[in-house]
Order: structure tokens, then C-alpha cells, then sequence
């Protein structure tokens, strides 16, 4: 084989290589092994098609993934389905506690992760247990942490409280 018919192997080899794992999951939502075992993309995949509420009780208490991602576990019906609840350092200062057991319901747009897992990336949470109330992201899914317009109220009960900026409850 001649070295500039190599060169250009070589040259089609990489250019492949980057389309496969760099956009073979470039859907909406999804993107390569850099966004966990999940293939979801947290911050940026709600999707405004998939939304839907889930009621349940809480069976995890909530921790961090190494993105600082918060993730609670509900059992809702006979599934469990993962919440997604923002950044770490934005959850926290939501101010609406999850502790197993607790009656929640949380609405927001579903995926199913290519790790097998059901997740909602949760736009409102409601604690019926504490009545504690959050606002995550708005209707169109910004993230309240994306100063998009999103993550509003928090609060326990009688709270409702306007947090956090960009923009509130808007309707």
C-alpha cells in the first residue's frame, strides 16, 4: 500500500472513529460515556414531549453522582423510577428535604437511561409527607441552575418562597 493511500486510511479511520463516539448518542438527551452510565444529559435533556408525574414513596435517601448530580430513588407503582434533582449546590439551598419514606410526587420529563434505570428529570417536586415544595426547572425545562429561567419555590409547609432567580414561576 502506497503511504499517501495509508495517510488517507488513517485520516478516514480517525474522522469515523470521532462521528462514533462523539455523536452516536447525540440525541436529544443523550450524549457519549462522559455523561455517566445513564447516557442522559441532566442539565440539558428534559424533554417537553416525555413529561409526566410520578407519585410514590421515596426508597433512597438522596446522593450525589461524580457530576454532583442529586439523585433520589422512588417506588412508584411496582417501579422505581430515579429523580434527578439538579446540581448539588442547588439542591441544597432548595430547602425541601427527602427522607425514605416520604410521600412525593414530582413531575417532569421521563427517559429511560441506557443503563436500564427509569429517571425523570424533575421540573416540581412536592413532599405530600412535609409538604415541602420545589421548583426545579421551568415549564420548558430550563434547569433553575441555568439562570434560563427555572427554580423558583422552596419551602416547607405554607412555603412558596422565590429563590434563587431567573425568573421564578412564570406562566
Amino acid at each position: 500500500m502506497s503511504r499517501d493511500r495509508f495517510s488517507h486510511h488513517i485520516v478516514l479511520a480517525a474522522i469515523l472513529n470521532c462521528l462514533l463516539t462523539g455523536t452516536a448518542f447525540a440525541g436529544f438527551g443523550f450524549g457519549g460515556d462522559d455523561l455517566g452510565k445513564s447516557g442522559l444529559d441532566f442539565n440539558k435533556g428534559y424533554d417537553v414531549n416525555t413529561v409526566t408525574t410520578v407519585s410514590g414513596r421515596v426508597a433512597s435517601s438522596p446522593r450525589i453522582d461524580d457530576k454532583e448530580q442529586v439523585f433520589v430513588d422512588v417506588k412508584a407503582g411496582g417501579e422505581i423510577v430515579t429523580l434527578s434533582l439538579g446540581p448539588s449546590w442547588f439542591w441544597e439551598k432548595r430547602e425541601t428535604p427527602l427522607h425514605p419514606n416520604d410521600e412525593v410526587v414530582a413531575k417532569g420529563s421521563k427517559a429511560q437511561g441506557k443503563d436500564g434505570n427509569t429517571y425523570l428529570l424533575v421540573q416540581r417536586l412536592t413532599n405530600r409527607t412535609t409538604g415541602g415544595q420545589s421548583m426545579v426547572r421551568s415549564d420548558r425545562g430550563w434547569g433553575g441552575w441555568s439562570g434560563r429561567g427555572g427554580g423558583g419555590m422552596s419551602g416547607g409547609p405554607g412555603g412558596g418562597m422565590m429563590r434563587g432567580g431567573g425568573g421564578g414561576m412564570r406562566h
